[in-house]
């Protein structure tokens, strides 16, 4: 089975765990049923999603004081032995997306 770990980051790449105090929640999506959510942790900020099957996904944030207050982003996982990265890039001062980063890995 496959993993998927989710990170939030800021603009120079440092761990942006929350806004305001108030925690980003992790979310996964597959054929448009909500399936997992995970609270970002508060010292590394990430999350992870264990022992996934093949498929499509769709791997999510949302936070009520950034802007977009929901980013989305689609994934794959075509391997039993995957690990998915998603890091979701926010340009802190301006609470604004940057962009989504997607790698995958083979796991060790």
């Amino acid at each position: 089975m496959s993993d998927i770990f989710v990170m939030i980051r800021n603009q120079a790449n440092n761990a942006l765990t929350s806004i305001d105090g108030i925690p980003f929640v992790a979310f996964l999506e597959r054929e448009g049923q909500l399936i997992a959510e995970e609270t970002i942790e508060l010292i590394y900020a990430d999350a992870g999603f264990d022992d996934l099957p093949i498929g499509e996904y769709t791997v999510g944030v949302r936070h009520e004081r950034v802007e977009p207050p929901k980013a989305t982003c689609p994934v794959a996982i075509r391997g039993a032995d995957e690990v998915v990265l998603v890091t979701f890039v926010y340009l802190e001062p301006e609470r604004v997306l940057l962009n989504a980063q997607i790698a995958v890995e083979k796991r060790l």
